[in-house]
C-alpha cells in the first residue's frame, strides 16, 4: 500500500539513548604550501587496536539503534522474500559452441561459474568459490575470461572481499583446475592469444612491512600446461622487455593484455585504471612474443585520448576521446599504428561510445545516451549500422568471441529485469538465451522518467526518477537521491527487486546524473573534475531543490546517498546545505580528500581530484574535503556512515574519521552512525549481507523521513 501521509517529527532517539562511543580528538595541524588544516582525529591513519576497537564500538552503539526501529525485522523478512527467488547474471560470452557465464542464483551467496552447449542442454557448475573459503571467510570469483575455443575458463578469487588474490584455469567440461595458479594477482583478465596460451598481469611481491602493492603489475606470458615459475615477463614498469625506443614504464599504474585469436597482434596497456582514463598502448605480434623478444612500439600516449584498443586481422581498432568528446572509432594498421594517419571507422554522434567487441562478422559497438544503451554493428570493411535493441534500457554488457558469429547483450531498466540476448546476424535478430530468468517481482506499477534541473549556473542537471505510478506531487514522498558522479562512470537503468520496499513504503528512488559522471560526453565528465570538481556537488544540491519545488518531496523527506567516490558528492551536499536534507547514507566513500593519497588507491586518482604535490592540487582536494568542512555547532541530518574493515581501496580510517567528527560537531537532534562491517571488501558481501544491509539504510532513512511505523519508542 502506498503511503502518503502528514508524518510526525522525528524521535529524538538519539538523545534519548547513551551517546556513540568517545573518541579522542588530538591537536594535529597539516601545513601544506602556507595553507594550515586542523585534523584532530589524524591518529586513526595509525590503525592499530586503538581503531579497530573504537570502530567495533561504534558498530555495536549503531546495531543497538537500528535495531530499535520498529519496522527494521519487517523490510529485513520483506527483502529476503523479494530476493528469495532472483537470479543475477555478471558475465556471458558463447565460445567455441558454448555458453558460458557466471551467475548468482537464488540459493548462492555469490556468482558461480556455469556453462551449457548453445544447442541445448543442462547447464552445469565450472566454478564454485566457495571451496576456497577460508578462515571464516568467503571467497568470491572477481574475474574469469574464457579460452576462444570455450574449453577452458582463466579465473581470479580473493578472500573476505581483499580482491588480491589467486589466479586458475578450470576445465570447462570437467569442472577441475589444472595445475598451474598464481598468487598476486588483482583483476588479472587473462588474455588469451589461442586456446592455448594467454598473457596475464601479476603484482610485485609485498614491499617493506609486508604491504601488497595494488598498482605495477608486470604481463607474463603463460602456455597451458607449463610451470608458472617460468612464465617470460614479457612488460611491465621499469626496465624490462624491449621497448622500441627504450624508455621505461611507471610503476602507478594498471596493465593489461589485449588479444584476439583473429589476429597476429597483441596489446599492451597501462592507465590509471578508473574506468575512464586514458591508456598508454603498445603493439608486438604473437610470433614476437614467442621468439621472446616483443619490442614493443608504443600506439599512444595518454595525451592521445585512447580508451581501448581491440586487435582484427591485420588492423587495430581505436575509441578514442581526441578531439571527440563524445568519442570515436579509428582503425590503423598493426603493422604501421600511426594515429595521425588513422582512418574513422565510426565518427562522434549525439551518444556517447561506450565499448566496442570483435566477433567473427563485424565489430560490435556500444554507445549510450543518458544511460540508454544503443547498437552499433560495423561489419569488417563494411558501413556501420544501428541495431534496435529488444527494448529501451541501459547495457550491462555486450560480448563476442573472434570465432563466432553476433554477440551477446545483457540488458535491463529501471522497470525490466535483465534478460540474456544474443544477436544473430544471419537473420537480423535477437534471441533470449534464457540464462537470466525474468524477475518474479512485478514493477508493472512503477514508472520512469527522465528530466532536466536546473543548475546554478544554467547547465542542465540530468535527473532520472523512478516512482510509484500515479504518485502525488504533493512533497508527502520520502525521496532517496543517489548520485557518484566521478571518473565519467554512467549510472545506468538498472533494475533491483529489492527496490520494492522501498516504493511500497511510497518511496521515490531518483539519480542525478551530476556533472563528473558519464552518459553524457566527455565534456560533461570535464566539468566534473579537478578544478571543477565542486560542481558534482553543487549539481546534487540544485537536482535536491528542484525535486523539491516540483513537488516530487519535501526537505524533511529527502535522502541522500552514494558511495566510494560518491562520498565526495554526498558528504559535500551535507556539510554544504544540512538543513535541505533529513538523512544520508555514504558507503565506503572519499571523505577526507586532503589524505587522498595515504589510502591504497590515491596515487592513481591524483589526475581526477588533484594531489597534494601541488598549492594548486592542496586548494582543490580541501575544497572537496567533506571532513574538513565540518563545523561545530551546526545541525546536520541524520548520516549513516559505512564502511568494512578490509576495504582495499577506501581505508577504513577515512570514514571512521569523518563519522567521529561529525558526532563531535553535529548539533541537531538527529543520529550519526558508523556501520561497520568486520568482513568484506570495497564491493558487494554474500547476499545476506547485503540484504542486512539493505534492510538497515532503508529503515533509518524511513524512520529519519519521519513515518510513524518507523519511529522507534521515546
Amino acid at each position: 500500500m502506498l503511503l502518503a501521509l502528514a508524518l510526525p517529527a522525528v524521535s529524538p532517539l538519539a538523545a534519548a539513548e547513551q551517546p556513540p562511543p568517545f573518541a579522542h580528538a588530538e591537536p594535529h595541524d597539516v601545513t601544506l604550501f602556507g595553507m594550515t588544516f586542523h585534523d584532530p582525529y589524524h591518529w586513526m591513519e595509525s590503525g592499530g587496536e586503538r581503531l579497530t576497537q573504537w570502530m567495533l564500538a561504534q558498530s555495536a552503539y549503531t546495531r543497538r539503534l537500528l535495531d530499535r526501529v520498529p519496522g527494521r525485522a519487517g523490510i529485513l523478512e520483506e527483502l529476503r522474500r523479494l530476493d528469495a527467488a532472483e537470479t543475477q547474471v555478471s558475465g556471458a560470452v558463447l565460445a567455441g559452441g558454448t555458453w558460458i557465464y557466471s551467475k548468482t542464483r537464488p540459493e548462492d551467496s555469490f556468482p558461480k561459474i556455469f556453462a551449457r552447449p548453445a544447442a541445448g542442454g543442462t547447464e552445469r557448475i565450472v566454478v564454485d568459490p566457495a571451496r576456497f573459503d577460508a578462515n571464516g571467510l568467503t571467497a568470491r570469483i572477481d574475474y574469469w575470461t574464457a579460452a576462444p575455443d570455450g574449453r577452458h575458463v582463466a579465473y581470479g578469487t580473493s578472500i573476505g572481499g581483499g580482491e588480491t588474490g589467486m589466479l586458475r584455469i578450470a576445465d570447462v567440461a570437467t569442472g577441475t583446475d589444472l595445475p598451474e595458479r598464481w598468487d598476486r594477482t588483482r583483476y588479472a583478465r587473462p588474455a588469451w592469444l589461442d586456446g592455448e596460451s594467454f598473457l596475464y598481469p601479476r603484482l610485485p611481491p609485498p614491499g617493506t612491512g609486508g604491504k601488497q602493492p595494488i598498482t605495477g603489475a608486470s604481463l607474463y606470458l603463460h602456455r597451458l600446461g607449463s610451470d608458472p615459475a617460468s612464465d617470460p615477463r614479457v612488460f611491465g614498469p621499469g626496465p624490462g622487455p624491449g621497448v622500441v625506443g627504450g624508455h621505461a614504464q611507471p610503476t602507478e599504474y594498471f596493465f593489461r593484455a589485449v588479444a584476439s585469436a583473429a589476429s597476429p597482434y597483441v596489446i599492451a596497456e597501462y592507465d590509471a585504471g578508473l574506468g575512464n582514463s586514458p591508456q598508454a598502448v603498445f603493439v608486438t605480434t604473437k610470433e614476437r612474443l614467442r621468439a621472446g623478444d616483443p619490442a614493443w612500439r608504443q600506439v599512444a600516449a595518454f595525451a592521445d585520448d585512447v580508451r581501448g584498443v581491440v586487435p582484427q586481422g591485420e588492423w587495430l581498432y581505436v575509441r578514442t576521446a581526441h578531439r571527440a568528446p563524445r568519442l570515436a572509432v579509428l582503425r590503423v594498421p598493426g603493422a604501421r599504428p600511426d594515429l595521425a594517419r588513422a582512418e574513422t571507422v565510426l565518427r562522434q554522434g549525439d551518444a556517447s561510445i561506450a565499448g566496442m567487441t570483435a566477433a567473427a562478422d563485424a565489430l560490435y559497438v556500444t554507445r549510450t545516451q543518458g544511460g540508454i544503451g544503443q547498437l552499433v554493428r560495423i561489419p569488417w570493411n563494411g558501413t556501420p549500422e544501428r541495431i534496435a535493441p529488444p527494448f529501451e534500457g541501459s547495457f550491462i554488457g555486450v560480448s563476442a568471441v573472434p570465432s563466432e558469429p553476433g554477440a551477446t547483450l545483457r540488458t535491463e531498466s529501471w522497470t525490466r529485469s535483465q534478460t540474456v540476448f544474443h544477436y544473430d546476424a544471419a537473420i537480423g535478430a535477437f534471441a533470449d538465451t534464457g540464462i537470466a530468468p525474468p524477475s518474479v517481482v512485478s514493477f508493472a506499477d512503477i514508472d520512469w522518467i527522465d528530466v532536466h534541473a536546473p543548475a546554478r549556473d544554467g547547465s542542465r542537471i540530468p535527473v532520472s526518477i523512478v516512482a510509484p505510478r500515479g504518485a502525488k506531487r504533493d512533497g508527502s514522498h520520502p525521496l532517496l537521491l543517489y548520485a557518484y558522479g566521478a571518473y565519467g562512470a554512467t549510472l545506468e537503468p538498472s533494475f533491483d527487486a529489492t527496490r520494492r520496499v522501498w516504493f511500497d513504503h511510497g518511496g521515490i528512488y531518483a539519480v542525478a546524473h551530476v556533472r563528473g559522471s558519464g552518459g553524457f560526453g566527455e565534456a560533461w565528465h570535464r566539468a566534473g573534475r579537478l578544478d571543477k570538481k565542486r560542481n558534482s556537488v553543487t549539481d546534487f544540491i540544485d537536482a535536491a531543490h528542484y525535486l523539491e519545488q516540483e513537488g516530487w518531496t519535501s526537505r524533511d523527506r529527502i535522502a541522500a546517498m552514494g558511495g566510494s567516490a560518491g562520498g565526495i558528492v554526498i558528504g559535500g551536499a551535507v556539510v554544504t546545505q544540512p538543513s535541505l536534507f533529513s538523512a544520508a547514507i555514504i558507503e565506503v566513500g572519499l571523505l577526507n580528500m586532503l589524505r587522498l593519497e595515504q589510502i591504497p588507491i590515491g596515487a592513481v586518482n591524483t589526475n581526477e581530484f588533484g594531489s597534494t604535490e601541488t598549492e594548486e592540487g592542496v586548494r582543490l582536494l580541501a575544497s572537496i574535503d567533506a571532513y574538513l568542512q565540518l563545523k561545530k555547532g551546526v545541525a546536520y541530518p541524520g548520516v549513516l556512515v559505512a564502511t568494512k574493515l578490509n576495504d582495499a581501496r577506501v581505508s577504513p580510517w577515512m570514514p571512521a574519521k569523518f563519522a567521529a567528527r561529525l558526532q563531535a560537531s553535529d548539533a541537531g537532534p538527529r543520529p550519526d552512525l558508523l556501520r561497520v562491517e568486520a568482513g568484506g571488501g570495497h564491493g558487494l558481501g554474500t547476499r545476506a549481507e547485503v540484504q542486512a544491509e539493505l534492510a538497515d539504510y532503508f529503515a533509518f532513512l524511513l524512520w529519519q523521513a519521519g513515518l510513524p511505523e518507523f519511529q522507534p519508542p521515546r
